[in-house]
């Protein structure tokens, strides 16, 4: 995969297909491999641009706290390093999300639908400040105690099973795949700390309404990390938006239900192609 510089580091990330452009956005400490199934199924429908955040995967990752403005600045840069000038498809999961509503109300001139997956707009300080506090615990874990963690907070049971049962896709998530756990240019405490810097102050919730695109929102009913009460509101706020929430499902929904997720992307963007 390609490197591009972008503003003060280097962005790791794919560009494929054609037609017009649906640029993927990942969570905290996610790679973009985590968009496997998204990328697989959308090249041949559109130009899927995926890219590492900055702290994660191959791109650079300075060691100081990490900022929204970085970000989206980050996204715009890469957009820019690109040539995409036609007005995107902003696709955000998580971290990803909050971000892609950041970009849209900067630069809502670039923006042709919006799709935010398992976000929020809003997170609240004491809880964040609690989060990276459960990161140096978190950083003492072997990998099979953080595969263990991880999966028991985002995966069904059901799931959990076909993961125990399938050593291959098992495989696949321990080394690329899976939300901030991976074997392949895996995140380091500072890592963690400095993406998740940039949620302490995180709150767009008396400017959302200023967005304007058509927008998707989907969360899983069962989501712990993003709850759909979070959902429900940016659906309120945002005129032009529609929300489905997922029966059953956790805040992984993004990887243990692809297909069905595609399925959903595809029949909202359709209605906006062209």
């Amino acid at each position: 995969m390609p490197i591009i510089k972008c503003n003060d580091i280097d962005i790791n990330y794919i560009k494929k297909g054609n037609g017009e452009p649906l640029v993927l956005i990942q969570g905290t400490n996610t790679k973009l491999e985590a968009w496997n199934y998204q990328i697989k199924f959308f090249m041949e429908k559109m130009k899927v641009i995926a890219f590492d955040n900055r702290g994660a995967g191959k791109s650079s990752r300075p060691n100081y706290p990490y900022t929204m403005e970085m970000y989206v600045d980050d996204t715009y840069t890469l957009l820019k390093a690109l040539q995409i000038q036609e007005k995107v498809h902003l696709c955000g999961f998580n971290l990803g999300g909050m971000i892609a509503q950041e970009f849209a109300l900067k630069y809502p001139e670039k923006v042709k639908t919006l799709l935010l997956l398992a976000t929020e707009s809003y997170t609240d300080p004491l809880t964040a400040k609690q989060a990276i506090k459960f990161y140096y615990q978190f950083d003492k874990m072997s990998l099979d105690e953080k595969m263990n963690l991880i999966n028991r907070l985002i995966y069904t049971r059901a799931f959990k099973k076909k993961l125990r049962e399938d050593q291959n896709l098992y495989n696949l998530f321990k080394k690329d795949m899976n939300i901030m756990i991976y074997t392949e240019d895996p995140p380091r405490l500072n890592d963690y700390i400095n993406q998740f810097k940039a949620l302490e102050d995180y709150d767009i919730r008396n400017s959302i309404h200023k967005i304007f695109h058509p927008t998707l929102i989907v969360v899983g009913d069962k989501d712990i990390n993003t709850p759909p009460e979070g959902s429900v509101f940016m659906h309120e706020k945002i005129s032009n938006s529609k929300l489905i929430i997922l029966e059953n499902l956790k805040h992984g929904f993004l990887l243990e239900q692809p297909e069905k997720l595609n399925e959903i992307i595809w029949n909202f963007l359709k209605d906006y192609i062209g």
